[in-house]
């Protein structure tokens, strides 16, 4: 439309519009609700923005908690690692010090076995030369010289053995290669059983073989240094006779010999008697056992001499002192031999010394029951063919009701033990009056009368105690007796006592009752587990 009204506000300028007048006020609505929406648009996408923002600043938070955590992981994982690596190089160091330390013993074993072999092999090499010197005559040279007959088969056969044992000992070889010590033990040995004509003459003629068998034992310690640890060497001097030089050179050289054990047997005399040798069990350090057999005519002087060799040795174990006193002596030697406060001894022989009790004053029996009551260390005990009596074995059998070390004791030939003695000292292992008698009875040591004593066959004491509770339980079984010794006995106590039946049944003999019969008898005869069911019937009618 052309409007060419000229009364208006625009000055008489001419407008042309597409809109038809009356139409302008609608579309301004029009734009402002379109622009209204537009902001509503971009308010909305602002406000989606914003929530992106605010998820971005909560995802940052997230993030920064997560690094913070990471970061604390990682100094916790760093520290412990570092512990961790500290603890490997302290573990490495002290693993390193360990083989070091066991390589330095290998190697300081290795050198003292190279050591002890060089010197053995070079004994050898100096004795490839060396010559037996002493002469060794016939016995016709013998009798040619003014000898008897007698004197001259003891001069010649006690040559001939000093000079196979010299020449052995020279080769770097023990004489004899059989047991000596009759127990089983394994070994080498040198046994001088010399049993002949003992007259200065003698002693002279054979000086000569024991200078040369003293000088080769001797020289003999590398041989020892060679031997395997647990080889039990061992020498003997049976019947031997030596003056005053010979006894001093045999006993030098003894001091340098670890013989493990010694024997001095039948009338074996060496000059100044017990002292010489006192002397040899003083100085040898490695011995463990000795043995002294029929060296009659000991005195208490010697007594004094031998006993405190015994008990001052440091390694020495065993003692064998048989048949050397006819007279009242034998108690004096076991008295000095119990005497010590540090008694080290685990094996004991006393056989055949004439041993008396209660009759002599000083009742050693006494002594002897004192001395096992305090549990010492000693482990056998050997007292056959002494003169003791029945009082002797009941104050014995009373020592070993609290003897717990005690394991073999040997009391046969004794023929003044009787039935008394052997009954207390099987009630010393036994005691059937009661359960707690049993309990309380020995249930280590074996005792050998005339006849082995039942009750502890076992090498476990437990279970030496346990078969004879059964065995006493299963005679009572027979006669239905068991619960009129219960006494007292709490009825609460049932299920510890069928425990105790069944514990007790694990190791019986197969001659006794089954466990299920004393059972049986237990819950038949004892009137207390009647009382014990009426009782708890009652409980449940009330409830």
């Amino acid at each position: 439309d052309v409007n060419t009204s000229s009364n208006n506000n625009d000055g008489g300028f001419l407008h042309i519009s597409g809109e038809r007048e009356g139409a302008s006020e609608p579309s301004r609505d029009e734009n402002n609700t379109s622009q209204l929406d537009r902001m509503e648009q971009m308010m909305m996408r602002m406000e989606e923005k914003l929530a992106t923002v605010s998820s971005l600043e909560n995802r940052c938070e997230t993030l920064e908690a997560k690094c913070s955590s990471l970061e604390n992981l990682l100094e916790s994982t760093s520290q412990s690692t570092k512990e961790h690596i500290d603890s490997l190089h302290l573990q490495l160091d002290q693993n390193c010090n360990s083989l070091e330390n066991r390589l330095e013993a290998i190697s300081r074993s290795t050198k003292e076995h190279i050591d002890k072999a060089l010197k053995y092999h070079e004994m050898l090499i100096r004795n490839q030369n060396w010559e037996y010197s002493a002469p060794v005559y016939t016995l016709n040279e013998l009798a040619d010289t003014g000898f008897n007959d007698a004197e001259a088969t003891h001069i010649y056969q006690t040559s001939q053995l000093l000079k196979r044992s010299t020449e052995a000992l020279r080769r770097g070889m023990f004489p004899h290669k059989n047991d000596i010590t009759g127990n089983g033990d394994r070994g080498l040995g040198i046994s001088l059983c010399i049993n002949g004509i003992f007259n200065d003459d003698t002693v002279d003629e054979l000086s000569p073989h024991w200078r040369e068998f003293a000088a080769a034992l001797k020289d003999f310690k590398p041989a020892f240094d060679v031997l395997p640890g647990d080889c039990q060497t061992c020498i003997a001097f049976n019947g031997v006779n030596l003056n005053q030089e010979l006894t001093q050179l045999v006993k030098d050289a003894l001091v340098s010999t670890p013989f493990k054990t010694v024997s001095f047997q039948q009338s074996c005399y060496f000059h100044g008697d017990m002292s010489a040798i006192a002397a040899m069990i003083g100085s040898n350090k490695y011995l463990q056992k000795l043995d002294i057999y029929q060296i009659e005519e000991m005195d208490r002087d010697d007594i004094t001499k031998l006993s405190s060799a015994i008990n001052h040795h440091p390694s020495l174990k065993d003692v064998n002192i048989g048949r050397c006193f006819s007279s009242r002596l034998g108690n004096e030697m076991l008295r000095s031999l119990l005497r010590t406060d540090e008694f080290k001894l685990e094996r004991l022989s006393m056989s055949g010394n004439n041993l008396l009790g209660i009759r002599t004053g000083f009742n050693v029996c006494t002594r002897l029951a004192d001395f096992l009551a305090a549990n010492p260390r000693l482990k056998e005990l050997d007292l056959q063919n002494n003169r003791l009596d029945d009082s002797d074995a009941v104050l014995i059998a009373n020592a070993l009701r609290s003897n717990t070390t005690l394991r073999t004791l040997y009391i046969s030939e004794n023929d003044r033990v009787g039935a008394v003695g052997d009954a207390a000292l099987s009630l010393a292992l036994c005691d059937v009056s009661s359960l707690n008698s049993v309990a309380d009875s020995n249930h280590s040591c074996m005792i050998e009368t005339e006849y082995a004593l039942d009750g502890n066959e076992s090498e476990e004491r437990e279970i030496n105690r346990a078969n004879k509770i059964y065995r006493l339980l299963s005679s009572r079984n027979k006669t239905m007796s068991n619960v009129q010794h219960f006494g007292d006995i709490d009825v609460k106590l049932l299920p510890n006592v069928l425990e105790a039946v069944q514990n007790y049944s694990n190791d019986r003999d197969e001659d006794i009752v089954k466990e299920l019969s004393i059972v049986y008898e237990i819950m038949r005869c004892w009137d207390k587990v009647s009382h014990l069911y009426i009782g708890q019937s009652k409980d449940n009618d009330l409830l």
